[in-house]
């Protein structure tokens, strides 16, 4: 079983990758709601809009809570796979549904990063400037890595000195019961 240091590791890499990866935008106010529309499984270039699903959508939902963003799975294998951006004007609320804008981009055999590409020219997104705790943080989880590194290479070879001396024992003693008394 793994330590509980390892896993508690593990869990702040993952927790720092969703707050610092590709993806982490902040939305302009405008940007009501996000909508992406593929189909469930990759066939036909619906794998660039699943990567961007499970890598990017994370990032962009964390930054931007306030922003709904729905995903749509149930097209077929050869429908277009497409995201949807609602833009609102924010100078009449009461006019909210004529003054919505859509933009919609195909996804279809796009990848996941010129996806984003085409995200961030439609919605002029800023990138997410990570803190001076995150960058710490980052740090702090290399040098943990670099030291597990070391300290695995160096039980690795206490392990292979011990099995080399144990193999030598084992030699030696059978070399004393063939010789004739």
């Amino acid at each position: 079983m793994v330590s509980l240091p390892q896993r508690m590791r593990k869990l702040q890499e993952k927790l720092l990758s969703i707050r610092l990866g590709s993806g982490a935008l902040l939305l302009p106010k405008e940007v009501t709601r996000i909508n992406l529309q593929f189909a469930a499984k990759i066939d036909g270039g619906h794998m660039g809009p699943r990567k961007f699903w499970r890598n990017e959508l994370v990032r962009l939902k964390y930054h931007n809570p306030a922003v709904s963003m729905s995903v749509d799975r149930t097209a077929k294998a050869e429908d277009p796979a497409t995201m949807s951006i609602h833009f609102s004007s924010l100078e009449s609320a009461e006019e909210s549904a004529a003054a919505e804008k859509v933009i919609k981009i195909d996804m279809k055999h796009r990848n996941n990063s010129e996806i984003l590409e085409e995200l961030i020219k439609a919605t002029k997104a800023r990138e997410a400037e990570p803190t001076e705790e995150d960058r710490e943080e980052k740090r702090v989880l290399e040098e943990q890595k670099v030291a597990s590194l070391a300290a695995s290479k160096l039980s690795q070879e206490v392990r292979a000195r011990v099995k080399r001396e144990k193999e030598l024992l084992e030699q030696a003693r059978g070399d004393m019961g063939s010789q004739p008394a």
